[in-house]
């Protein structure tokens, strides 16, 4: 089957840069659905171009919505490799933000941010830490029924920054200034009806 070319290829490109932002989406607002929709029943996280099927994928909010009290994942260098018209590879670059919750102990913390850095932060429960990421997703996706989303997604870390947080609380410096606040579900701003 041949690939993608001329204006094919350039929706082809946008439907999979679309997936890439819905999937930030869905993870940053811990929207289960939103994120789940960009897999592929048999698809999920695993090894690099992996074929065979994977498990399901577990519920973002498990994870996401009780460690971290805001993410913001923020994609860029959207690069595709189309092998026919059905299938494509990406390497997807990106930065994630992550604020810890309040409410984490060590033992909670030691996972995410290691003994080393933990003990250099001068750790006591109730501290909340800013964690961020810089790596690239190396993606199979897959389109169906005219349809992309992803068969696998495999992570690639390639720093991590993780200090004190430095963050504004609701009300202080710019947050005064009366812009709508964000929330981890679908009561955020993004999920108003026109």
């Amino acid at each position: 089957m041949p690939k993608p070319v001329g204006l094919e290829r350039v929706i082809a490109q946008q439907d999979i840069t679309d997936l890439c932002y819905r999937y930030a989406h869905g993870s940053d607002r811990v929207d289960d659905d939103a994120f789940l929709s960009t897999f592929w029943e048999d698809g999920g996280y695993g090894q690099v171009y992996a074929d065979e099927p994977l498990a399901k994928i577990a519920s973002v909010g498990g994870f996401m919505g009780k460690v971290f009290s805001c993410t913001q994942h923020l994609n860029c260098n959207i690069l595709i490799d189309f092998i026919d018209q059905e299938h494509a590879k990406t390497e997807v670059y990106f930065q994630a933000f992550h604020l810890t919750q309040a409410d984490l102990k060590s033992d909670d913390l030691l996972p995410l941010i290691g003994a080393r850095r933990l003990a250099e932060l001068s750790h006591v429960d109730g501290n909340v830490y800013e964690i961020v990421v810089g790596g690239r997703y190396l993606d199979r996706v897959a389109r169906r029924d005219g349809i992309w989303k992803f068969k696998t997604r495999s992570l690639v870390f390639d720093y991590t920054t993780v200090r004190h947080s430095s963050a504004l609380l609701a009300g202080e410096g710019i947050t005064a200034f009366g812009a709508a606040k964000m929330a981890r579900d679908k009561s955020d701003p993004s999920y108003a009806k026109a």
